[in-house]
């Protein structure tokens, strides 16, 4: 694998595939390698980009096995993201059709130019693609927050950002459940069945399996129990809510130049406890700030953002919640991208750490 770790190699976004949320073959903002956006898909990126005049349009493509993403636009016109699963992804995308027109809802689809609010930090909904499978967004910008920060580290335009956040999350899991939704297996967070699957030796991927008959000796069996009891407390919540289901940083997209963001939505909404999506995205930061190593003073202002635009912290569940983003995308990185000793060694430690806070 050369030695790429997961927040070098791609452009990750929700976690797996997109520019992650922080995961696998995405920009994701968990800092592994990839921008991912949906929780799944990091790797090595294959990046385009055609900006030698303002009348050529930048194009960017990059990917791993769980996702694959491809952003073309320019600032005039605004910016289509198209994202369908990578050839490895064990799910489709999540049924489409919820819909989130509102104050705080996307542009009409073909209305990429349509005025939000400066600063305003909104959905972006995806419509699907021609080719089955895919989703197709218009957004404001052409990168996630994922791989500004992981490039370049905090500032605090992002405070802001992690803030509207907060708030759009809030009004996401106050909205009632769909009763076509209730009760549904099937809208169990697709993250959170990679992860359980994993630990239960159901790996499709002999990369993945040889990574977990390492785990369990590495964390040890009271680091085990802790995930296995959190992960079956999650997937047991007798009251969930609307879900995000991988809010990742790789999904964010700062609109330019205006100011806000754009969220992408859609491909895991699920039903789950209100603190997994928090957790996705606090576990992204900690993840970033860890692997840059950086002191900035706005990395803590970040997650007091999002929490104040939420109404609510994690309480003492934050280091367990944050492990189990960090381990999830090191799945996906194996699982979707490659296997590597320094990169296991280095990831495990720090959720050894992160569980025994």
């Amino acid at each position: 694998m050369s030695g790429t770790s997961p927040a070098t190699g791609t452009e990750t976004g929700s976690g797996t595939g997109t520019e992650t949320g922080s995961g696998t073959g995405t920009e994701t903002g968990s800092g592994t390698g990839t921008e991912t956006g949906s929780g799944t898909g990091t790797g090595t990126a294959v990046t385009v980009e055609q900006t030698a005049s303002e009348q050529v349009p930048e194009r960017r493509e990059f990917g791993t096995g769980l996702l694959h993403t491809v952003v073309t636009g320019d600032p005039d016109r605004g910016y289509t993201w198209v994202r369908r699963p990578g050839p490895l992804s064990p799910a489709p995308f999540a049924a489409p059709g919820l819909d989130l027109a509102g104050p705080h809802g996307p542009a009409a689809p073909d209305a990429p130019d349509a005025q939000a609010p400066a600063g305003a930090v909104r959905w972006a909904a995806g419509t699907e693609t021609a080719e089955p499978g895919g989703r197709r967004y218009r957004v404001r910008g052409p990168e996630s927050v994922a791989r500004r920060l992981l490039h370049h580290g905090p500032d605090e335009d992002l405070v802001a950002v992690l803030e509207g956040v907060g708030r759009l999350l809030r009004t996401l899991h106050e909205t009632p459940v769909p009763q076509d939704l209730a009760g549904d297996p099937q809208t169990r967070p697709r993250g959170l069945v990679r992860f359980t699957d994993w630990l239960a030796g159901r790996a499709a991927s002999p990369r993945a399996a040889y990574a977990e008959s390492r785990l369990r000796p590495r964390l040890g069996e009271t680091r085990m129990a802790a995930l296995h009891a959190l992960c079956a407390r999650i997937a047991d919540e007798p009251d969930p809510v609307l879900c995000h289901g991988a809010p990742a940083l790789g999904s964010l997209v700062p609109a330019v130049p205006s100011g806000g963001a754009d969220l992408l939505i859609g491909e895991d909404l699920c039903l789950a406890p209100w603190y997994f999506d928090l957790g996705w995205i606090l576990g992204e930061l900690v993840e970033l700030k860890w692997y840059r190593g950086d002191g900035h003073p706005a990395w803590p202002r970040l997650l007091d953002a999002l929490f104040q635009g939420y109404g609510r912290d994690l309480g003492d569940d934050w280091g367990r919640l944050a492990a189990l983003r960090v381990l999830l995308h090191l799945h996906d990185y194996t699982a979707y991208v490659g296997w590597d000793e320094k990169t296991f060694e280095k990831y495990t430690g720090f959720a050894m750490f992160l569980l025994d806070l």
